[in-house]
């Protein structure tokens, strides 16, 4: 399986589409469900195009997610990883694609720290931090998540600091 990060391309919404057709994916993202067709791709045209830190992952050619860094500066920004095609899930995509956005921030960006917050039942996202190397520094907050208010987990990873990339669990 070949994971590839790309920019935005006019054309991407029609896969944003699809996901939100997805219930697990809309549950487990806070997206909107039920939105029209017309709804999604007009907003992720404009956030496409206004987006200079979004990446499309491509799976053997194909789009099943995006990942971003947001609120990218200070030398830091959080990473966000979506998954859209939930049949996906559990396969090893976000961790690659998590790997490549980590080499963009610490190489090009040239950030000093990224950060990550996760919903404490996000069993996958939580373990997919860990594999990435960010390490848990919080448990401040809360958030919506499947339609319950749920406590959050904090990770960072400081630029320099070893990662540690354990096998993905079944």
């Amino acid at each position: 399986m070949q994971v590839t990060l790309r920019e935005w391309q006019t054309g991407d919404e029609a896969a944003a589409v699809r996901w939100s057709r997805d219930r697990a994916f809309c549950r487990a993202n806070g997206w909107t469900p039920d939105l029209s067709a017309q709804q999604v791709r007009e907003w992720w045209r404009e956030r496409g195009e206004q987006a200079g830190h979004l990446r499309m992952i491509e799976v053997d050619g194909g789009l099943v997610g995006y990942a971003e860094w947001q609120d990218v500066q200070g030398g830091e920004a959080e990473l966000g990883i979506a998954i859209g095609d939930s049949d996906l899930w559990g396969q090893g995509v976000g961790t690659q694609a998590g790997k490549q956005m980590l080499a963009w921030a610490f190489g090009e960006l040239g950030l000093r720290r990224v950060w990550a917050e996760v919903h404490e039942p996000n069993a996958r996202s939580l373990a997919l931090m860990r594999r990435l190397g960010l390490r848990e520094v919080s448990r401040n907050g809360t958030g919506e998540y499947q339609g319950a208010v749920v406590s959050m987990v904090q990770f960072e990873l400081l630029c320099g600091e070893k990662r540690i990339n354990r096998p993905a669990e079944a």
